[in-house]
């Protein structure tokens, strides 16, 4: 007889599988939880409306671009330290009263990599590499290339025909241009050639290869040199004096004297001097100072310029673009046109000097018609004559008119107005100061309200209308000194 089989419980059953859907409502409970208990930061939002007013005040004219994006350039890791700033502060109010902590969106995390970027892209247009450049022992004609191989350099003369009365044309990407009057009919070139090579042999055969190509078609002929970064080629020419010139330059000075055809110059980084020319100028710009002295004819300069300084020309002066030096005017027989974001004046004739900078714009001895428009600066016209038409907000207006005097229109926003006239000048007067007073040395009506005061008149008969307006601002009207008429 067998013995029976032990006994065997039944198997228990299977464990119950997970409800998925179960399962992810629940981590998405836990999710919301979290989130909940996290505040979101306010930099987004700062981000966003900061963007939008400076965006607002770019798109007024009220902040100019290129001064804005070269200070953006410069400044732009302050961006990144505000928001640290600010996390941190949230941080602690948030640990202190609410026993929470904030978080930062995704789109404020890509808006503030894409801030950073332009800030990059903005400080590489805008550094001044020669002076990293000096700071780091390196020449300022020197690139980041030419730190990697030895210097190699040689001089080289070519004399190249040219057609009497016709056009030359020189393209020198890298490299100084120098042109002055010849003594013959000729082309006379010299270049300086600079290569950079890691053996001797190597750089002669860049200092071979690196040669002017002429090409000419009909009176025009064309010079242009192949340099690249780590290679320079500073030319120095002599032509006949009726050569029509046009200059294109990338990096390095333009200097021409001793012309009396035109002069075309177009220069993204160097300085330009233009001396004893007949013929009319016309220079673009993008960095750099300019100086234009003893011109005969017309200087039409436009662009981005450093320390311009315009002196004894002949014919029409016309400035236009942005100005981040010091300018100077002197003796302009002819009308005077300046345009930048901040100011705009014209003149008829300038027999003194004109000097505008960041805080201040004067003038001596300018003729009018003249028109002054500008904000935050103070303006001083001595000596003007003819009508004047003068704007301004956040500065002062002084003016000293001479006989033979014209009419004035003067207005100032946030400033007080000064207006000094011969004694024995003939005008009329109408002028009213808001939340200020009117001062006179001549005889008007005055009224003087709780808000304004007004004065009108007619002095020595009537005469040139001066309507003069200032907002928180006194107007005074002044006799000149007998000797100063």
């Amino acid at each position: 007889m067998s013995t029976p089989p032990p006994y065997m419980p039944p198997p228990s059953p299977p464990p119950p599988r997970p409800d998925y859907r179960t399962s992810k409502a629940y981590y998405r409970m836990q999710r919301a939880q979290f989130r909940a208990m996290r505040q979101r930061s306010i930099v987004g939002p700062l981000l966003l409306i900061t963007i939008g007013v400076i965006a607002l005040l770019l798109n007024t004219h009220v902040l100019n671009a290129s001064i804005f994006w070269n200070l953006y350039g410069r400044w732009w890791p302050l961006i990144l330290i505000c928001i640290g700033l600010v996390l941190a502060l949230e941080s602690l109010v948030m640990a202190r009263w609410r026993h929470t902590a904030t978080r930062i969106g995704g789109g404020t995390i890509l808006l503030g990599i894409l801030l950073a970027g332009i800030g990059a892209v903005a400080a590489y247009h805008n550094i001044n590499w020669g002076v990293i450049g000096s700071n780091l022992g390196v020449d300022d004609d020197m690139h980041l290339q030419q730190m990697f191989g030895q210097k190699h350099q040689e001089s080289q003369q070519v004399t190249l025909p040219v057609t009497a009365g016709g056009t030359l044309i020189i393209q020198n990407p890298h490299g100084d241009i120098s042109v002055s009057a010849g003594t013959d009919n000729q082309i006379h070139l010299t270049l300086d050639k600079i290569v950079y090579a890691g053996t001797d042999k190597e750089g002669q055969g860049k200092l071979n290869a690196l040669q002017p190509v002429t090409t000419t078609t009909g009176n025009i002929t064309t010079i242009h040199l192949n340099t690249d970064d780590s290679d320079s080629a500073d030319l120095t020419l002599t032509l006949p004096q009726n050569v029509a010139l046009e200059l294109h330059s990338q990096y390095g000075d333009v200097t021409v004297s001793g012309r009396q055809a035109s002069v075309t110059v177009d220069s993204a980084h160097g300085d330009v001097q233009l001396d004893n020319i007949a013929a009319p100028v016309r220079t673009t710009m993008q960095r750099g100072d300019f100086s234009a002295h003893a011109v005969q004819n017309s200087v039409t300069l436009n662009g981005r310029m450093n320390d311009v300084t315009v002196s004894d020309i002949k014919g029409p002066v016309t400035l236009d673009g942005d100005f981040f030096g010091d300018l100077h005017l002197e003796n302009i027989v002819a009308p005077v046109h300046f345009h930048s974001s901040r100011t705009d004046m014209e003149f008829a004739r300038v027999d003194g000097s004109i000097s505008l900078d960041s805080g201040d714009l004067t003038a001596e001895n300018a003729i009018g018609p003249a028109t002054v428009s500008t904000r935050a600066k103070d303006v001083e016209l001595t000596g003007v004559s003819g009508n004047v038409h003068a704007r301004n907000s956040d500065g002062s207006i002084s003016i000293t008119a001479i006989q033979p005097m014209g009419s004035m229109d003067i207005e100032n926003h946030n400033g007080s107005v000064t207006v000094t006239v011969p004694a024995n000048a003939r005008f009329s007067v109408e002028a009213t100061a808001v939340d200020g007073e009117v001062h006179s040395d001549f005889n008007l009506t005055t009224e003087n309200g709780n808000e304004h005061s007004i004065a009108s008149g007619s002095v020595n008969g009537g005469g040139p209308m001066l309507h003069l307006t200032a907002e928180k601002g006194d107007i005074e009207l002044h006799k000149a000194d007998s000797a100063s008429q």
